[in-house]
């Protein structure tokens, strides 16, 4: 097959959606055998790209200038077979995340992209439920984030002191607030280090700076519930010993955070209707580079292999976390659980069957290893 990745903007590689729903899948479908290529939509779609693809893949929104359903609509109309992508569920964006307003001026657009396109493919049990029930008769495939192993390395164990940490994306404050306090009454008790990685590219202190800034002149009164709540976790986030690592771009994601080097990885997640219809990609990734994990016991971590989950309350955290500080042995036989049940899940070597599986028009021929 030739698969056609349709970029939402030029820019897309700057994403960590770019990497697990593009970068990853494609490079496992050409491991495979598959021909893949990804172009930014523009307001035309040059010959080759019209004739080269059997399947086009689009996801989440575009520019509206660029007319995204009369493009999913003349790939159609010669045959070519068309999935749509969505990992977020747009429909529940909580108002303090910075993507609430884009979900909502776009629902015109991604909606009749959904209705339009041949089948849906998601990361989410929960989204993919959303899906069957707004379109009839329409084929919705699960194709969770996945690993790439030969990009995440186990990582070096190279200090002394203990690292708790965390890594996650810009949205991430409220689920935060979950675990600070938890952290700052452990950090009375046992000696270790927190580490933030990621939230944003720049150092904390400099971002906390413009957020207060621009709260107080009200420059972005649309944000402002988001930056609020990136204030208040950093004011208590002050009282510990800790770290701050600035996000990489998401080709270099891997190595960073096997560098960042956590003895002990934390998802805590909030549990929204929004929040339940996430991946489960942060407990993967800390799988891949050696660091159990700890996650709210919510979807997407209650249906996942996490097998180690805390209920959103300060007790449960604070016991939970404090196991993992005080007993060594249980860690790493915990680790190797999480690491055994990833690999067999969420290897993209496994998952790029099922991507191969949804980019076939029905009726097409067995693929190679193919269990469906």
């Amino acid at each position: 097959m030739r698969i056609l990745y349709m970029l939402d903007s030029p820019s897309a590689w700057k994403s960590g959606i770019w990497y697990h729903r593009t970068h990853v899948p494609a490079n496992g479908l050409m491991a495979r055998g598959h021909g893949t290529k990804q172009v930014a939509i523009g307001e035309t779609i040059p010959d080759e790209f019209m004739e080269y693809p059997n399947t086009v893949v689009m996801g989440r929104i575009y520019n509206e200038a660029f007319n995204p359903l009369d493009k999913m609509k003349a790939y159609r109309k010669q045959g070519t077979r068309v999935l749509y992508d969505m990992d977020d569920d747009f429909w529940a964006v909580d108002p303090s995340n910075p993507s609430k307003l884009v979900s909502n001026v776009f629902k015109d657009q991604y909606e009749a992209l959904i209705k339009e396109a041949d089948a849906i493919i998601t990361p989410s049990k929960i989204l993919a439920k959303k899906f069957r029930k707004l379109t009839k008769n329409k084929e919705v495939f699960i194709l969770p984030n996945a690993i790439d192993y030969s990009q995440y390395k186990e990582r070096p164990r190279e200090h002394e002191e203990l690292i708790i940490g965390y890594m996650g994306a810009a949205s991430h404050w409220k689920d935060l607030s979950l675990v600070v306090e938890v952290l700052e009454k452990l950090h009375q008790k046992y000696d270790f280090y927190f580490v933030l990685y990621g939230m944003m590219g720049e150092p904390l202190e400099a971002a906390m700076y413009y957020y207060n800034r621009l709260l107080t002149a009200n420059l972005q009164p649309e944000q402002n519930a988001y930056f609020q709540d990136a204030l208040d976790f950093y004011g208590k986030l002050k009282k510990l010993k800790m770290m701050h690592i600035p996000f990489y771009p998401p080709e270099l994601h891997p190595s960073a955070l096997s560098r960042a080097d956590f003895d002990i990885g934390l998802a805590p997640l909030v549990d929204t209707e929004f929040n339940r219809g996430k991946s489960d990609i942060k407990f993967c990734e800390y799988a891949a580079v050696g660091t159990p994990t700890l996650a709210s016991n919510v979807e997407p971590y209650k249906s996942s292999g996490v097998g180690y989950l805390a209920n959103n309350k300060f007790k449960d955290w604070y016991k939970k976390i404090e196991k993992l500080i005080v007993d060594k042995e249980f860690r790493q036989k915990l680790l190797e659980k999480q690491q055994k049940w990833v690999k067999e899940n969420r290897d993209i070597k496994k998952v790029a069957v099922d991507w191969e599986i949804s980019c076939q028009k029905p009726g097409g021929l067995p693929v190679l290893g193919q269990q469906k």
